[in-house]
């Protein structure tokens, strides 16, 4: 009887899953909404059943959407299927929910790399150099559309802008990995309260006020700061890297804290929620506000803000 349920369920879900990748592949701009349920049966599967039968429906799914969609259809399984199965055996193990998205979210960044490494290896595709080409393509079309309407373009201007494709080639596993950690975060808010109404029990994230790093955080950050004073031009190319991800890095962690700080500040003196959203709003939109929000996060860390508000109250 437990067999059968496990294969019916199972089957269902392929269905669910092939339905919606066809109509992710050949129904225009469907992909854009699809691709936040595509973890869906597979976390829903891995919640419930043991692991080796949740590996064998990765698998099928593997095949399937082998015939379905060929690469991309595979890229699709690839990304969204193991993400969903980590998700899914984090609550049949009843892991916390900052547990399952950690894990989640290095499953996802896992993933890419194996689709960069596998289209590099297969079909000698490097999405790096090609966004690069593509970026450089685009500044020359610029300069070229400058000189035709008149205006002569200076060669500083043109190097600034070249020199934006570079870095963004330099931090490309920052933003990888920062878009890892995103995407998991919007799928885990999208599919956990669907999950939960189909009666499976998830944990509860703790309240974004009560997020908070270690003090060593800032520490190393200033640390990283003090090795970027000695890069040059001249610079191990390989060092410069680790340096600018890590930069890029921290610097996104203190943003974090400070806009937790912001919530935490909001809760205390009872202002409406509102508040504190359109202040992440603003950040996002307003790069200056970035730095200011960076230097609070430290503020709260180094100096235990919310110890010392406890302290007063």
């Amino acid at each position: 009887m437990g067999n059968a349920r496990t294969i019916t369920e199972g089957a269902m879900l392929l269905a669910i899953f092939s339905i919606m990748l066809g109509i992710a592949i050949y129904v225009p701009f469907s992909a854009i909404l699809l691709q936040l349920f595509f973890v869906l049966p597979f976390l829903l599967y891995a919640a419930k059943h043991p692991t080796k039968y949740s590996l064998l429906f990765f698998v099928l799914a593997f095949i399937l959407s082998f015939f379905i969609g060929s690469v991309l259809g595979v890229t699709i399984t690839v990304l969204y299927g193991i993400t969903g199965l980590i998700m899914g055996y984090g609550i049949q193990k009843n892991e916390k929910k900052g547990n399952i998205y950690i894990a989640s979210s290095i499953g996802f960044l896992f993933s890419l790399l194996l689709v960069f490494v596998a289209a590099k290896v297969f079909f000698q595709l490097d999405f790096i150099d090609e966004y690069q080409q593509m970026f450089k393509n685009t500044v020359n079309q610029y300069m070229d559309t400058l000189t035709a309407l008149g205006q002569t373009p200076s060669t500083e201007l043109r190097e600034q802008l070249l020199g934006m494709g570079n870095l963004i080639g330099s931090i490309a596993p920052t933003i990888l990995a920062g878009g890892a950690f995103i995407t998991v975060l919007i799928l885990i808010a999208v599919n956990f309260p669907i999950v939960k109404r189909l009666k499976v029990q998830v944990p509860k994230f703790r309240p974004f006020r009560n997020v908070t790093f270690s003090k060593a955080l800032v520490w190393i950050y200033l640390i990283v700061l003090l090795c970027s004073m000695f890069i040059t031009d001249d610079t191990n190319s390989y060092f410069q890297m680790v340096i600018l991800n890590a930069t890029f890095l921290l610097q996104f962690l203190l943003v974090i804290q400070g806009l937790s700080f912001v919530f935490y500040y909001a809760h205390v003196k009872r202002w409406v929620i509102v508040i504190p959203i359109l202040v992440v709003v603003a950040t996002i939109f307003i790069p200056f506000l970035l730095s200011i929000v960076s230097v609070l996060g430290i503020i709260d860390i180094g100096f235990s803000l919310r110890q010392r508000m406890n302290t007063k109250v």
